[in-house]
């Protein structure tokens, strides 16, 4: 499933084939349930959150997360509760804000969540609920819920802000209570407006390679490199470099709106798979249309697509198959 998370792009919601997540997600993944807490109810074990309401609008001071969810991250815990929703996918941001913590989430591919969290636990650990916006829910609209809870844990959010990797989103459905979706955290470095969150939106690798190229190693010998990138994404967005070796990703879309991105980090995904990226964009192309008003591009949930080992021919040019979700942050 591809998704969009935008009520001004309710036409556009992207859609597609995703080519790997519906088979799997290399390396591994974390269960709902923190290990030695299957069984408990969701408010057993989670930090002070009290309740504020759906309709807390933010500005833009804070500190702005963003995540990524598949069922496919999901993994289940021995005599656990069902996990992972192998069709589920959903988009979160999260503010922090003082002691107000702001979400908003879109979801597609599963049912109607009936819990919603924040947990603690790196990338392939388990981990248990620090922040609850279960209550939260209470107030879906469609395939949506925006809202806020005050969590009287300063240290808690501290850690949040300052190492988001440590943490991810995670929605409960009643088919999977164990956890349909769930995605690290991210941060997002352009300062938008969270009032107008859901004007970012995602689009799925529908299908991609990324492009090597047999070139002259530093040390001697020859040895793969990246020569460019094709993939096509949901809603008919080209994804490729501005020319071959140039090394500067750029994104078109149907309408000639168009973006080229620039490096800010990386995260590392798992043997096989490419890093997440976060990147800087610059608009390129016509001055209206889905992606004029791009600011950041976070590629996130990467299977597969990293470059050959070993000997190789001079000149010789392969592609290898990956898949990846990409964020659209709007400024």
């Amino acid at each position: 499933m591809n998704t969009t998370f935008s009520k001004r792009r309710k036409s556009l919601i992207v859609t597609g084939v995703a080519v790997a997540a519906a088979v799997g997600v290399a390396g591994a993944a974390i269960p709902a349930f923190a290990a030695g807490n299957q069984g408990m109810g969701h408010a057993d074990h989670v930090g002070h959150a009290d309740h504020v309401g759906h309709a807390d609008h933010v500005g833009q001071a804070g500190t702005v997360l963003a995540a990524g969810l598949r069922g496919a991250n999901e993994v289940p815990a021995q005599g656990g509760p069902a996990v992972g929703d192998k069709d589920g996918t959903a988009l979160e941001f999260i503010k922090v804000k003082g002691a107000k913590v702001s979400v908003a989430v879109t979801w597609r591919g599963t049912g109607r969540p009936i819990m919603l969290h924040i947990h603690q636990g790196a990338k392939g650990t388990n981990g248990g609920v620090k922040i609850d916006f279960s209550k939260l829910l209470d107030h879906v609209k469609g395939h949506s819920v925006v809202g806020s809870v005050k969590v009287a844990d300063p240290a808690l959010l501290k850690q949040v802000t300052t190492d988001p990797g440590s943490f991810y989103a995670n929605l409960h459905t009643a088919e999977f209570p164990g956890g349909a979706a769930r995605g690290q955290l991210h941060k997002v470095t352009t300062a938008f407006d969270f009032r107008h969150v859901l004007d970012n939106f995602q689009a799925s690798v529908v299908k991609g390679r990324q492009i090597y190229e047999c070139k002259p190693a530093d040390g001697g010998g020859h040895a793969f490199a990246q020569r460019d990138v094709s993939a096509l994404l949901g809603g008919g967005i080209r994804h490729s470099f501005v020319k071959p070796n140039s090394g500067t990703p750029q994104w078109v879309a149907p309408d000639g709106s168009a973006v080229t991105g620039a490096f800010l980090t990386k995260t590392p995904n798992g043997d096989g798979n490419i890093p997440e990226l976060d990147l800087k964009a610059t608009g390129a192309g016509r001055h209206h249309g889905l992606l004029v008003n791009t600011a950041e591009i976070l590629r996130l949930n990467t299977v597969g697509g990293t470059a050959p080992t070993g000997s190789c021919i001079p000149g010789t040019i392969v592609g290898v198959p990956y898949q990846a979700d990409y964020v659209f942050v709007q400024h």
